[in-house]
């Protein structure tokens, strides 16, 4: 892997396209949410049940999730 210097940091678009030059895929997820009793859960699921079976999922404190949209 090649370092990134300081010259091409200032090469790359201000507002990058997600996709193309950042290599993300949008995906459609589902949020589950569990309690024990005691404590709550979230459950984050891809939408396309291939992606379930290589693992893809996330099991997370509901304090550690935060809507992007209301971050701005």
């Amino acid at each position: 892997m090649s370092s990134v210097t300081h010259r091409d940091w200032e090469q790359l678009p201000r507002d990058p396209d997600l996709e193309g030059d950042l290599g993300y895929r949008f995906l459609e997820l589902d949020v589950l949410r569990s309690s024990d009793g005691e404590k709550e859960h979230m459950l984050v699921l891809p939408s396309d049940e291939d992606l379930l079976r290589e693992n893809a999922f996330i099991v997370a404190d509901p304090d550690s999730v935060c809507e992007l949209e209301t971050m701005v």
